[in-house]
């Protein structure tokens, strides 16, 4: 059997989650790995067997898969697949994002078999406003092992049959942290109407050295050569830029940052089901 280890990860947290997972499957079960990065280009890849499994993992933007993330695995083929879809959220919600996934992956011959949401570090996060910081955390990738020995097990019995998405729900959150969210971005939309901006990263070029690093990680080449522009048409705002830089040199400061880390601070669990 071959087990597919498709991710789109800019800062490294789907990629770092759905790797443990596999490393749970692969101490149980005896397979052969294919590791596909979709994160700076988009997915070649031959008709998946129904024979073989696929983890895909994405981060979660704005209660759904990544918009870049389709677009990178659209080109994806299976022949009725099992898969077990990982979603990765920043400790808010994972709202619609499985089922998301779920539906995208089902377009392209795939069966979901699986599917989880785990918590990563949000990609606004900073020492001001710290959201699910470090995450996911050795306790995270534990669980993400145990996931992988529990699919393991399914294997072993050869039942994976489909589930539904739907019945994955997330850990609410208080109902005044709900609001005072809600009212935020209610306030902002309307801010957005009268007076639009676009959220880029910036660049402190006293302590810039352009060593690249912003450059190579961008899964989008929106950074120039010099490491000072930015084309904002490409942005996705993922923040890969900000947090490799080794020089702290990057920055993104998000108007959503304060309400995230105020509202949503209390430490979430992941949820699976097989």
């Amino acid at each position: 059997m071959k087990l597919y280890n498709i991710s789109f990860s800019p800062t490294g947290t789907s990629a770092k989650v759905a790797a443990a997972i596999v490393h749970g499957i692969r101490a149980n079960v005896d397979c052969w790995t294919v590791v596909i990065d979709a994160t700076h280009q988009s997915v070649i890849c031959e008709t998946i067997s129904r024979d073989d499994l696929a983890i895909i993992s994405a981060p979660v933007y704005g209660g759904k898969m990544s918009p870049l993330a389709k677009e990178r695995m659209k080109s994806l083929t299976a022949d009725g697949t099992p898969c077990i879809l990982v979603a990765v959220y920043g400790n808010r919600a994972f709202e619609n994002a499985l089922n998301d996934m779920s539906d995208f992956t089902t377009g392209l011959g795939f069966i979901t078999a699986g599917a989880a949401a785990f918590i990563g570090e949000h990609s606004y996060s900073t020492s001001a406003t710290p959201i699910a910081v470090g995450r996911p955390d050795d306790s995270d990738l534990a669980e993400a092992m145990a996931f992988g020995h529990e699919i393991a097990r399914k294997i072993s019995l050869k039942s994976l049959p489909a589930i539904d998405t739907t019945e994955i729900t997330d850990q609410p959150s208080p109902a005044e942290s709900l609001a005072n969210f809600r009212t935020f971005v209610a306030e902002y939309m309307q801010n957005q109407k009268e007076s639009p901006r676009k959220l880029l990263p910036e660049v402190n070029t006293a302590i810039c050295n352009k060593c690249g690093i912003c450059v190579s990680v961008c899964p989008t080449s929106a950074i120039a050569s010099d490491c000072e522009g930015i084309d904002a048409s490409k942005c996705i705002k993922c923040c890969a830029c900000v947090k490799s830089c080794p020089e702290g040199a990057r920055s993104l400061s998000s108007p959503f940052a304060p309400v995230l880390s105020a509202n949503f601070n209390i430490r979430k669990s992941p949820v699976w089901k097989i």
